[in-house]
């Protein structure tokens, strides 16, 4: 088997080498602290490190440590700060700010200790005034070497989204320890307390491979037919193409509403925030569209958008007739993916008739912890919980099958631009793994 080569990893004009996707470059961003007399306008200070070889610091060195809003020209900075962490995707400013079309407001946090930034939240918003919701997907993300956030940090985050005028906030990790020492702070509800935009899997876990840098060991934890299947796509001459132009999506943009319709499949997102999410992430490698292609007609599709370690397969599409092209386009993507640095493909969860397929390449993944609510207006949430929360939760499947609705039916609309289009949209063909 060939694996690929740096020349073939270049789509368009981004190259997926540490220069691009920022993995282990040295960066510089600027802090951002909001003081009280400009609390609707944070300042910049000078520019720093944001990485040392610095020890552990302990709670104590955190005693200090103050929270503050990210300007909204900072954010691509982090994007590529983000890169270098732990961080989950659902933490990214590339995938948080293509939201506000939803009703979604994500707001940026940084905590920071004299010259050291220990963490980083993204608090996506709902509401307005006084009565705000605040969601929280797989944070906060701890950074600087931290191995646990200062719990005083902790308190006053909490305090900060209480002045904000936040009723409750919904909090979600893979890691229980984390949620621990966040209901450690303040009331804690151990529920789902906002039944929509849920980041964990409800159905099942998530099915993630693990990836090896040998195809052969990659290969040896999959399902014998995998490898069978592979070759026969290939004999059959399927070809596999990649892009990360947002235009390209929109070219396939059909594909996918071909195929939700077909199998009763939602799609959660429209269109544009999709292809907004592409336009963000392209500077750091965030994101890929990967194809099948028959006889130069596409008849597959995945859209990949990654952190450091992990390529999460957002959305996946085949043409009735080319189903059987599905093992060799998700091989072909984990192998791309594992070549620009993210060593573990997400396959999303596995409800119904996908968990057979799934189970080709990888057992399910661990149970995700329970959401976590914390309580910061009481009178607020009882109200929430009696006279709101019923209702909204009987009306999610009516909403989510209108906003796939919405997505399924809606016509791609591009904004061309000459002389261009043809170029950024096209897509870069690849020796596929066999």
């Amino acid at each position: 088997m060939t694996p690929f080569s740096k020349s073939e990893l270049q789509s368009e004009d981004v190259l997926l080498d540490g220069s691009q996707s920022g993995r282990n470059s040295s960066v510089q961003i600027r802090s951002v602290r909001v003081t009280p007399d400009s609390a609707q306008s944070p300042t910049l200070t000078e520019s720093m490190p944001v990485y040392d070889d610095a020890d552990d610091l302990a709670d104590a060195a955190g005693a200090n440590a103050l929270w503050s809003e990210v300007n909204r020209e900072e954010l691509s900075l982090w994007n590529n700060l983000l890169m270098q962490s732990g961080a989950s995707l659902y933490q990214y400013p590339f995938w948080n700010e293509p939201q506000r079309p939803l009703w979604l407001r994500p707001r940026y946090l940084v905590l920071e200790d004299q010259d050291k930034l220990l963490a980083y939240v993204c608090i996506l918003t709902v509401g307005f005034g006084p009565a705000k919701i605040g969601l929280v997907f797989r944070g906060p993300v701890l950074l600087s070497g931290q191995k646990k956030l200062p719990q005083e940090a902790m308190e006053r985050l909490l305090a900060w989204t209480r002045a904000q005028g936040y009723i409750f906030i919904r909090f979600t990790h893979s890691d229980g320890a984390v949620l621990n020492q966040v209901a450690s702070a303040g009331d804690a509800r151990h529920l789902d307390a906002f039944p929509y935009f849920l980041d964990y899997p409800i159905l099942s876990p998530d099915y993630v491979v693990e990836q090896h840098e040998s195809e052969a060991d990659t290969l040896a934890g999959f399902d014998r037919e995998v490898r069978r299947k592979i070759r026969r796509a290939v004999e059959m001459g399927y070809e596999f193409r990649c892009s990360d132009s947002p235009a390209a999506l929109a070219g396939l943009w059909p594909l996918y509403q071909e195929c939700a319709r077909r199998k009763g499949f939602r799609l959660e997102r429209p269109l544009s925030v999709y292809m907004e999410a592409m336009r963000m992430a392209r500077p750091d490698g965030g994101a890929r569209l990967f194809a099948v292609y028959l006889k130069g007609k596409p008849v597959g599709s995945a859209l990949i958008f990654r952190d450091r370690d992990t390529a999460h397969c957002t959305l996946a599409a085949f043409a009735e007739e080319h189903r059987q092209s599905a093992v060799f386009l998700h091989w072909n993507c984990m192998r791309y993916m594992y070549a620009q640095g993210a060593t573990r493909y997400n396959l999303g969860p596995g409800p119904g008739t996908l968990a057979r397929f799934k189970e080709q390449f990888s057992r399910q993944g661990p149970e995700c912890p329970a959401p976590l609510t914390m309580v910061l207006k009481k009178n607020w949430f009882r109200f929430w919980m009696k006279a709101i929360f019923p209702v909204a939760k009987k009306l999610r499947p009516a909403l989510r099958s209108a906003v796939s609705k919405l997505a399924v039916e809606a016509k791609p609309q591009v904004k061309h631009v000459p002389g261009r289009v043809a170029a950024r949209g096209a897509f870069t063909s690849l020796k596929s793994v066999r």
